[in-house]
């Protein structure tokens, strides 16, 4: 699977409601703990439907955008909206962004965020593992101004998983919990769950569920982050996509040189539901790994 670079971006009730029902509770919890305006790092969309939804927490705003005529409708939405002054706009791929560290043109983001919006198209795997290393390099530049803040990840369920990556992940688990684990009587429940998320009959959005919130906790602790997941959300996007969302927050520990042990258990991470938003009116329970 490619990316949709031709798809252009329709909000829909449970979009809606995930950003103002779910979203914006974490927004403001943070915006609270700091006591001062976040600065936002994200890929709205010219309609900006997150940005103005949480306008009264964000302070200076910085936005990325591939298609040309999409960030000329930005500037004049912002425009309209009278927000263009705090407006920081940067033009190019997301991931290569990130990797390279400047725009098409140039500029270079304004580090650190309080809150990062990652809103993708596509999927979160492509052969060339771009995605997963620019999230790895957003972290790593967060960690280098020793900054705590809150990811927010939005993508297809659907990737292009050709080299079996997901399967070679569940292997390496299996194996690091096991040798994690002092008392052996254990391997037998992490046996269970490691081959239900295996098994062909279990839906694939548990095991990006699964992916993604390992690959972030595994990063933030190695890069002094204390990492607190949450359950994956579904909900029909863009023509009916399949979307899968994630809420996730790096408190960063400073005065160690250790890789840091999140508060939160594994065990919680590895027995999240699956989510569902739906009707536009609320989030329930869909997949349920088994218990550890």
């Amino acid at each position: 699977m490619t990316s949709p670079r031709g798809t252009v971006f329709r909000t829909n009730p449970n979009k809606d409601f995930l950003r103002r029902g779910y979203d914006t509770g974490h927004l403001e919890r943070l915006f609270r703990s700091l006591g001062r305006p976040l600065k936002y790092l994200g890929l709205p969309a010219w309609e900006m439907l997150d940005i103005l939804e949480w306008d009264e927490y964000l302070s200076r705003f910085t936005t990325i955008e591939r298609e040309e005529n999409q960030q000329h409708l930005m500037f004049l939405r912002a425009n309209v909206k009278d927000i263009e002054h705090r407006l920081y706009s940067l033009y190019g791929e997301f991931d290569e962004i990130l990797l390279t560290g400047r725009d098409q043109y140039g500029k270079m983001p304004e580090w650190p965020y309080d809150v990062v919006n990652l809103d993708y198209f596509g999927g979160l795997l492509y052969s060339d593992f771009s995605r997963p290393q620019a999230i790895r390099k957003l972290i790593r530049n967060q960690a280098t101004y020793k900054s705590s803040f809150l990811l927010l990840v939005t993508q297809h369920i659907r990737d292009c998983d050709t080299s079996g990556e997901k399967k070679s992940f569940l292997d390496d688990l299996r194996r690091s919990l096991k040798n994690s684990s002092i008392d052996a009587q254990m391997h037998g429940a992490i046996d269970r769950i490691i081959d239900w998320y295996a098994e062909p009959g279990t839906p694939d959005a548990a095991r990006q569920a699964l992916y993604l919130n390992m690959l972030l906790r595994d990063v933030g602790e190695a890069e002094y982050f204390d990492v607190t997941s949450r359950p994956a959300i579904l909900y029909a996007g863009t023509g009916g996509a399949v979307m899968i969302h994630f809420v996730t927050d790096f408190t960063f520990r400073p005065g160690i040189s250790h890789k840091v042990g999140s508060s939160q258990p594994i065990a919680d991470v590895l027995t999240f539901s699956v989510r569902e938003a739906h009707d536009g009116a609320s989030i329930r329970d869909r997949h349920f790994p088994p218990n550890i």
